[in-house]
């Protein structure tokens, strides 16, 4: 019975430290590489001309 929760515990730290890596990873190359949708994002990671947007949005 130890032999299996230990074998529990390994893989729930083992787990840990890999998000823990991962998510490091990501937060060095910059908040577009930690965002959900940066694949499909066309705005958020790109230079937004946000005086356009202002106006924008001020029209509607």
């Amino acid at each position: 019975m130890h032999i299996v929760d230990i074998l529990i515990g390994l893989l729930i730290f083992g787990y840990a430290g890999y998000s823990l890596v991962r998510f490091t990873k990501k937060a060095k190359k910059g908040k577009c590489a930690t965002c959900e949708v940066e694949p499909t994002c066309k705005t958020a990671c790109d230079d937004v001309n946000w005086d356009h947007v202002i106006a924008e949005a001020l029209k509607k």
